[in-house]
């Protein structure tokens, strides 16, 4: 009976063989996507506090008011605003 010993070079070929295969397997999987769901999508539409914010039409309307010169803020309250968002009070 005839007993040899482990070719190394035959360990070494399948080795590298199946490093290889795992690492073209690796690049191919490492495309990420991701999709928002109708749902999600459409909950973006509502603020935190459970209004519902349609933005086109608050938009149009600010439009609207400001083509026929009827649009005015407190400039007060808007400078008071953005400094309680600036500092984080809000």
């Amino acid at each position: 009976m005839k007993i040899n010993g482990v070719n190394p070079s035959k360990i070494v070929n399948i080795y590298s063989s199946q490093a290889k295969s795992v690492e073209k397997k690796a690049e191919v999987s490492q495309k990420d996507s991701i999709q928002i769901s109708s749902l999600g999508k459409n909950l973006s539409s509502y603020s935190l506090d459970d209004k519902f914010v349609n933005s086109n039409e608050k938009i149009e309307t600010i439009k609207n008011q400001i083509a026929n010169g009827t649009y005015s803020r407190d400039s007060k309250l808007v400078a008071a605003k953005i400094l309680e968002e600036i500092r984080g009070n809000s």
